[in-house]
């Protein structure tokens, strides 16, 4: 930044009624005695002069030169909260990803009979006591003369798939379904259905579709329902 010769900012200063101290022990005349200017300097010191003039002229407009020297805070404030991204980095905020599809079903196979249903979360991808019991009612609901029965788990994603998402789950989902009911030595199984996750009705189409071992494990109304719906089976 080029700076003035100390003559012509006395003059600015004593112009705009700004009053000026000299400490005696500083040499004003060094710097007047300096080598000739640069052409930057020449041009700075001509604008100096032109802005003199011009206060000498119409010392009303101080002010207004004032105001033209001086930036206006509010309006330097009002732009930097209008658009971020003069005073901030541009930060991209992460995007939120899916959560993966993980599930468990537990099938019971008896030879009249494919029960599957679908564990809770809080399970742990096990059979407790509780959800034992229920699938144990409704498989007796659905199969009175079940004898011997075959537990079996189905746990996704499968260790070796690569492929995790959801049209390779049901795929998966479809072929150990398909092979457990081939287990069944009735012509004309029943095929019940507890899920919550995973829509397998483009599976069996032609399936019971009872409420979840989550609700059934809660609710009195879903009870009723699961109910419901085998009574009317064993009527048809």
């Amino acid at each position: 930044m080029q700076t003035l010769p100390p003559e012509e900012s006395r003059k600015i200063l004593d112009a705009m009624g700004i009053p000026v101290v000299v400490l005696r022990d500083r040499p004003i005349d060094r710097v007047a005695s300096e080598s000739e200017p640069t052409p930057a300097e020449s041009v700075s010191r001509k604008t100096a002069s032109d802005l003199i003039q011009a206060l000498d002229s119409s010392p009303s407009n101080v002010s207004e030169i004032s105001e033209v020297i001086a930036p206006d805070k509010e309006n330097v404030r009002e732009d930097a909260l209008s658009d971020p991204s003069s005073t901030s980095p541009d930060v991209s905020l992460p995007t939120s990803e899916e959560k993966p599809l993980r599930f468990t079903l537990v099938s019971a196979v008896s030879a009249d009979t494919l029960l599957a249903c679908e564990l809770p979360e809080w399970a742990g991808g096990l059979l407790e006591g509780r959800l034992t019991g229920l699938c144990a009612d409704l498989l007796r609901t659905l199969s009175p003369s079940a004898q011997d029965v075959d537990w079996q788990y189905f746990h996704w994603p499968i260790s070796g798939i690569k492929d995790h998402s959801h049209e390779a789950a049901i795929d998966a989902l479809d072929a150990w379904l398909h092979r457990r009911w081939a287990e069944t030595t009735s012509t004309d199984p029943v095929i019940a259905l507890a899920v919550s996750q995973i829509d397998l009705s483009s599976i069996f189409s032609d399936a019971l579709v009872l409420p979840s071992l989550e609700e059934l494990a809660v609710s009195s109304d879903a009870k009723r329902l699961a109910w419901g719906v085998m009574r009317e089976q064993s009527r048809g």
